[in-house]
């Protein structure tokens, strides 16, 4: 039996307004515990940004948290796969796109997030 992305995605998919900070960004995952959030522009997600975006893309380029948006360190498009997908094949493709947070969807809309993380977690099958 495929254990299923639905069983193992986080169903709070967080977002954060493409114009706001990368200062503002950190603050949001931090009070929220999370490694990602969707990216937002006019209501509507346009990209997803992480915690090594914030290294590798702001920090590690001595760029101002303060002074740059989410919008310049997001990546998009946004990489997906369906909720009713296995894991394995969600495994199989953050090791292809070289990424480690998929968001889910259910018919098209995004439903979820699943991480690299959300893997390690142990599913009881009865």
């Amino acid at each position: 039996m495929d254990i299923l992305v639905e069983s193992l995605m986080s169903e709070k998919a967080l977002s954060i307004d493409a114009e706001k900070s990368v200062r503002d960004l950190a603050r949001e995952m931090t009070q929220n515990k999370v490694g990602s959030l969707l990216v937002t522009k006019q209501e509507e997600y346009v990209g997803i940004v992480t915690e090594v975006d914030i290294v590798r893309k702001a920090v590690s380029h001595g760029m101002d948290p303060k002074t740059i948006t989410v919008e310049s360190i997001m990546t998009s498009p946004i990489i997906t796969i369906e909720s009713d997908q296995s894991v394995i094949e969600a495994n199989n493709l953050m090791e292809e796109k070289h990424i480690r947070h998929v968001a889910v969807t259910r018919d098209g809309e995004i439903v979820g997030i699943l991480s690299v993380r959300d893997l390690l977690h142990p599913v009881y099958v009865s």
